[in-house]
């Protein structure tokens, strides 16, 4: 069964659009006969924008108006961008009507204002980046992300030593749109007032982060000469393990607690060892190599 006729069964369309000679980022749904086009670039109809994260397109979108996305994840692509976001804003939890279809907003925690978008009428979940998949709905196709996708990726966060080597002044290597404001936000919390660099803190600024001075550093991880880098990612040297996604153990979960007939892999990288262990369970898993359809 391909993913035509999926989509079909569902009283959709999923498709690429082309450009040039490549392709636009990612991919677009058209729902009762609306276009929805996910993290990627304008395109006539709605842009649907997951989170802040570069590679999730935010900043092409910020002259759009039929851009979407959270009210932080607008104010995060504002204070990166210096523009003002012309698309339409809500609140994470809030449910939309786009088009005259309706839409449901669930919090994935991957980052403040990190949502996905729930087209409950047709059972089809778009879920950006995750960390925390609990407050996710069950649905009848999943449409995920797999950037923790190979088994080697099995890990917990090292909170606790964050905190230890902050109190003890240490910098602390941090991708300044995102994880830095969780760590902003943690530290807070702890007491521990910090240093960081503008980019940093104009974000921090703008989601109302209000932290004290102190000797931590919060930097980019290139910018780390003593200190650590809190990432996930093995070819660190210096690390501490956090992540803001879900694990390997995590995308399974994930997959097992919204409990779809279908899983289609739209960012990351998804091993055959994955697939065949979800797909061992009954459903069907596609991944972006499967859209046929090209408009």
């Amino acid at each position: 069964m391909s993913i035509l006729d999926i989509a079909e069964s569902f009283g959709t369309l999923i498709f690429r659009r082309k450009y040039g000679r490549g392709f636009r980022p990612h991919f677009s749904i058209r729902v009762n006969g609306v276009d929805f086009h996910i993290d990627s670039s304008p395109g006539k109809g709605y842009n649907i924008i997951t989170h802040a994260h570069s590679d999730h397109f935010g900043q092409r979108n910020m002259k759009n108006h039929k851009a979407i996305a959270s009210t932080e994840t607008a104010k995060i692509l504002e204070a990166v961008s210096g523009e003002r976001f012309r698309g339409s804003v809500h609140e994470v939890g809030e449910r939309l009507k786009l088009g005259g279809v309706s839409v449901a907003t669930y919090p994935t925690h991957h980052m403040h204002g990190s949502t996905a978008y729930h087209f409950r009428d047709n059972g089809i979940l778009i879920t950006g980046d995750v960390k925390d998949f609990s407050d996710l709905p069950e649905c009848e196709f999943l449409i995920a992300e797999a950037t923790y996708g190979h088994p080697n990726y099995v890990f917990d966060d090292e909170i606790d030593r964050v905190i230890e080597v902050a109190e003890n002044g240490y910098e602390l290597g941090v991708y300044p749109i995102g994880k830095a404001q969780r760590i902003a936000t943690l530290l807070t919390q702890h007491g521990i007032g910090f240093r960081t660099v503008d980019k940093i803190e104009r974000i921090c600024r703008a989601l109302g982060i209000d932290y004290q001075d102190g000797d931590a550093m919060l930097l980019p991880p290139k910018s780390v000469t003593n200190g650590y880098v809190l990432s996930a990612q093995n070819f660190y040297r210096n690390r501490i393990t956090v992540s803001d996604h879900v694990d390997y153990r995590g995308i399974i979960g994930l997959v097992e607690h919204c409990n779809p007939d279908y899983v289609l892999f739209y960012h990351g990288n998804p091993t055959k060892r994955l697939v065949s262990e979800i797909e061992r369970s009954g459903r069907k898993v596609l991944t972006l190599s499967d859209i046929d359809v090209w408009l």
